[in-house]
């Protein structure tokens, strides 16, 4: 080895939400396939509502029309230069899924029918950092391991990232040969045809971080859960997950440090 979220301020309906997928907008689909009725976004919400006639609504024409987005939608489509990260939960929390900007998609099993939120990120630094939150690693813990994840694939973070003249893979430079393809149900590969998503999209990525954690307990869940510094943080994913050679440690704590004080 060499993708609930932060609280956003949600933001308040605006006369643009007209049931049309703009330019500019997040908008969720009453059913799959960008089909039926739309509601459209600009901005970060925190909580739908859930009943009429406070809550947000699909506005377009089509099935689903006047009834509430939360827990409603079925496939999205971000037309904004921004990923769009869905949450389970109201107020960024819980399981979700991140939709790249330009991005079309069917939402996952678990999100289908069972969206309450969703932030617009400024880049994949902040979806890292609200997916890990989410996970439910505090602040400190989830800066360790993004700083960590920009130094292995750059400080933005990309899941396509390919070591020049080596094996290693996506945002953690999994490796070829081994957790990138090979190592029997623990490879990036693998878990992403159980998925059934693309081994290059982030949000997967950052859950086979979750899956490995969660499942081996090599890889130091226990130490980075214990840590309360942004230095402790850094070292147990280093050391247990990233299993580095030459680290540079402490560029992986400036980028932890950067993340926290952007994002925390």
């Amino acid at each position: 080895m060499i993708l609930a979220g932060i609280a956003l301020p949600s933001t308040a309906q605006a006369a643009s939400r007209d049931g049309i997928c703009d330019s500019g907008e997040f908008c969720y689909y009453y059913n799959s396939n960008e089909a039926g009725s739309i509601s459209d976004f600009t901005g970060s919400i925190g909580d739908y509502g859930a009943t009429q006639p406070t809550c947000y609504e699909f506005r377009g024409t089509g099935t689903g029309k006047g009834i509430c987005v939360k827990n409603n939608a079925a496939s999205v489509w971000n037309r904004s230069t921004k990923p769009v990260t869905v949450y389970y939960n109201s107020d960024y929390q819980g399981t979700s899924q991140t939709i790249a900007a330009g991005a079309k998609a069917n939402l996952i099993t678990a999100l289908k029918n069972n969206n309450a939120s969703h932030s617009f990120s400024l880049n994949n630094q902040q979806a890292a950092f609200n997916y890990f939150v989410s996970a439910g690693y505090t602040k400190v813990q989830s800066a360790g391991i993004v700083g960590n994840l920009m130094q292995e694939s750059g400080s933005s973070i990309d899941p396509r990232a390919s070591q020049p003249g080596g094996a290693g893979r996506g945002i953690a430079q999994w490796s070829v040969g081994g957790r990138w393809d090979h190592d029997t149900n623990d490879n990036t590969v693998w878990y992403s045809n159980q998925q059934g998503q693309s081994v290059w999209a982030l949000n997967l990525q950052l859950k086979f971080i979750t899956y490995e954690l969660n499942t081996f307990s090599g890889f130091g869940k226990a130490s980075l859960k214990a840590a309360t510094t942004i230095d402790a943080a850094v070292t147990a994913f280093e050391s247990k997950y990233e299993r580095c050679g030459t680290c540079y440690h402490s560029t992986r704590v400036r980028y932890a440090q950067q993340v926290y004080n952007a994002y925390a």
